[in-house]
């Protein structure tokens, strides 16, 4: 008579040792799949980021090369010249700028191909607004976009006609009107890149 097989199965450290690489192979997954997630979650933002900052730019550079010597008069009735840089208070600098296309003419209300802009600071955002009409202005702008968030502050520099870079414009030394600057200097202080600095011509 044939004496039966012995069963054999796994020992105690034999499981262990299994159980302990698989909890080694989760933890590694794990520790993988959250590094892939955080990576594209960077990705995202700054992607998001670099979109603001490209946004920025393209507002800065159509405004700047369509900056006019076009004085307005304001809602108190007052005339205001056509560009004012380094303003104290509410705007930064606000300026009339041409090249506004009315590709809706058809159907939207008359309006000038001229528009006033102003540049915001408000907090930690950088904001633009125009108003509909030139002259009679709302004191309230028609319209108000924001463009770049995380701004801990913006200065401007001027280049002048001899080829000198002022602080302000009109330059504090200036007792005749030196008409508009040959180019802008914006140098944006944010909390996340540092210091960003472009440069833009200016018309005429």
């Amino acid at each position: 008579m044939n004496k039966p097989s012995s069963i054999k199965g796994f020992t105690l450290i034999e499981l262990l040792v299994a159980m302990f690489i698989l909890a080694v192979m989760g933890t590694a997954g794990f520790t993988m799949l959250s590094q892939i997630n955080n990576s594209r979650v960077r990705i995202e933002a700054q992607s998001s980021r670099m979109t603001e900052l490209q946004r920025t730019f393209y507002w800065l550079a159509e405004d700047m090369t369509q900056v006019i010597d076009r004085p307005i008069r304001s809602a108190v009735d007052s005339l205001e010249p056509g560009y004012v840089f380094n303003l104290q208070g509410e705007s930064l600098f606000e300026f009339s700028r041409t090249g506004w296309s009315n590709p809706a003419a058809d159907v939207s209300p008359a309006r000038s191909t001229l528009q006033r802009v102003a540049y915001v600071l408000e907090d930690d955002r950088l904001l633009r607004q125009y108003w509909y009409h030139m002259d009679t202005l709302e004191e309230t702008p028609t319209k108000r976009r924001q463009l770049l968030t995380g701004v801990d502050n913006l200065t401007l520099r001027f280049l002048d006609t001899r080829g000198e870079w002022q602080d302000s414009w009109p330059p504090l030394d200036t007792e005749e009107a030196p008409g508009m600057p040959r180019a802008v200097e914006f140098n944006l202080e944010l909390n996340d890149m540092g210091s960003v600095t472009r440069v833009f011509a200016l018309p005429g």
